[in-house]
């Protein structure tokens, strides 16, 4: 018979009582049932755990030694069912999500706010990497999601890659721009240099095809801009200060031409938009943290108008 906690339960019932009857009242067994297990045990361990006498069952020097060590088994299980209730509650636990420049501004900035606010006691670790880097950081299984452009994760049998709705991106500039004065055209916008993140997939190519500065990655498989950045506070800086495009969400650019720190020119084509995916991997199970982040995620992209022209 394995030592098991009820067991230790059980001998250290016996050796408060000092007798089998009272004991197994205690812990709501018969007594046959206490002397059958606690004899089992004995003969497990091949040690005599208590002397039986007329005057009861007095614990030896080794039942005595499991009784006192126990005492300290039982407080740490105690300890860690309180912390698993804890972290299922998720009134404690800690939850790592890594993602590319535009998926840490839209939606998990938002998403991490609400969540804290509903679980203060979480600890939330963001891990900011290249748009190109969030699934092989999920494979390492460091971070139990990722979320990042579509285009830029690769299928892989131990990945599941679930699609969040497209977002439209504008295109921010400084305030006083020369595109500024009226509606520009696709070749007048190709003439200025584009800050932001390694370009993938659709806009990859068109970008490569006709931006006037930039070129084409090969080993990365995207288009370079002539001003790549993965931190979008350094992009806003960038974008006030030179002719440079800056190509951004709604929700990104909100507080800024609030401000006035930036204009959006009036130009629209299908390849600014924005595709987001959660990454995560296939056979792991989400702990309950997890589980209502992604249910934010949910909630955030319900509340997103429609597509343009919807």
């Amino acid at each position: 018979m394995k030592l098991t906690l009820k067991l230790i339960e059980q001998v250290m019932a016996l050796g408060e009582s000092g007798n089998f009857a009272k004991a197994a009242d205690q812990l709501g067994i018969s007594q046959p049932t206490l002397s059958r297990n606690i004899a089992a045990l004995e003969e497990e361990l091949g040690l005599t755990l208590f002397d039986r006498g007329r005057t009861g069952a007095l614990p030896t020097v080794f039942g005595q030694l499991l009784i006192e060590r126990g005492q300290r088994v039982l407080r740490e299980a105690g300890a860690l069912h309180d912390e698993l209730m804890a972290v299922a509650g998720m009134e404690v636990g800690q939850l790592k999500i890594v993602a590319g420049p535009y998926a840490v501004e839209d939606p998990i900035a938002e998403a991490v706010a609400r969540l804290s606010n509903e679980r203060p006691g979480l600890r939330i670790r963001i891990t900011q990497v290249g748009p190109d880097e969030v699934s092989a950081a999920v494979l390492t299984r460091e971070h139990e999601l990722g979320i990042g452009g579509r285009e830029s994760q690769a299928p892989h049998e131990h990945l599941v890659i679930e699609p969040l709705n497209q977002r439209r991106l504008f295109l921010a500039c400084r305030p006083g721009h020369t595109l500024l004065a009226g509606r520009p055209t696709l070749a007048q916008v190709l003439q200025f240099p584009l800050v932001t993140v390694l370009l993938q997939g659709a806009a990859a190519e068109i970008a490569g095809a006709g931006w006037r500065a930039g070129e084409m990655d090969t080993e990365r498989h995207g288009f370079s801009p002539a001003i790549e950045v993965n931190s979008f506070d350094a992009a806003r800086r960038i974008v006030r200060l030179t002719d440079a495009l800056f190509p951004a969400t709604a929700t990104m650019l909100a507080a800024d031409l609030a401000a006035g720190h930036v204009a959006t020119l009036d130009f629209d084509t299908p390849v600014l938009r924005a595709n987001p995916a959660i990454v995560r991997l296939a056979e792991r199970t989400l702990s309950p943290a997890a589980v209502r982040f992604l249910a934010i995620v949910r909630t955030i992209e319900s509340e997103l108008p429609g597509p343009p022209g919807a």
